[in-house]
């Protein structure tokens, strides 16, 4: 997994979409779009939950490994580690734990 910035970063209501690309009997391979909501709304309900800020980057953390896995394969890595993706994260939603 790496990641590809397509287009500038919006807050979107979905986590994920799938799509099949070629024929998967064929060599084909599964791809995944990721789409992570951190509006005020959502980070308020974590903090409601009383998650800190560590605790809100390993829920998406945690989301996106389940997204990862219930839609594409139980066995994969990050490319970049996962700093690289938490980092896209952390600067919108820390504000709020301030």
């Amino acid at each position: 997994m790496k990641v590809i910035e397509l287009r500038p970063v919006q807050v979107r209501p979905k986590f994920a979409d799938m799509d099949v690309i070629d024929n998967l009997e064929e060599g084909g391979r599964k791809r995944c779009t990721i789409t992570v909501d951190y509006s005020e709304y959502d980070v308020r309900a974590l903090i409601r939950e009383g998650l800190d800020l560590e605790g809100a980057m390993a829920h998406y953390k945690e989301r996106i490994t389940y997204i990862v896995k219930r839609y594409l394969l139980e066995d994969f890595e990050v490319k970049g580690g996962w700093d690289e993706i938490l980092n896209l994260i952390r600067p919108h939603i820390e504000k709020y734990y301030k």
